[in-house]
């Protein structure tokens, strides 16, 4: 299960270090005592372009592990809570592969001409030459009809 924040104040804060000091079946350890792996990711910026507020958008940003140690995702964390992230759980050998998926709720986030939602979600790797990376996404979310009408209902 993937780490959610809320947009706003409310954000909801897991220790990185209480991940990475935990190995269980869902949190493995890397050896870290050897070579790092490196992260290289397929695209770091995706855009949904124009859709429809109520959409449920998703995107994965492949990645190869192209190091010479294992490599562990400890967490990513969204930078607003209408996206929702998920990644690989497992470590990931060199010459493997991984993935992080961003699921967007585009409900309410529109307009009737149209309103540019900027998203992005940092993602923390454990054993890597790489510390973080930083993923983006947009999208143009456009308003339904009916949040038109009860806009102009409650403005008006």
């Amino acid at each position: 299960m993937g780490f959610l924040a809320a947009c706003g104040d409310n954000k909801a804060t897991v220790s990185a270090d209480k991940i990475a000091n935990e190995a269980t079946a869902d949190n493995p350890k890397p050896e870290n005592n050897g070579p790092k792996g490196t992260p290289f990711f397929m695209d770091t910026v995706y855009n949904f372009n124009k859709v429809t507020s109520g959409m449920q958008l998703k995107h994965r940003y492949k990645f190869k592990n192209v190091g010479s140690g294992d490599l562990l995702i400890r967490n990513c964390q969204a930078a607003c809570g209408c996206t929702t992230p998920g990644w690989t759980k497992e470590v990931i050998k060199p010459g493997g592969e991984g993935f992080v998926d961003a699921t967007f709720n585009s409900t309410g986030r529109g307009a009737k001409e149209g309103l540019e939602n900027e998203k992005s979600i940092t993602v923390e790797f454990e054993n890597s030459t790489i510390e973080t990376v930083l993923l983006k996404f947009k999208a143009t979310v456009f308003s339904t009809p009916e949040e038109n009408e009860e806009y102009e209902q409650n403005n008006h």
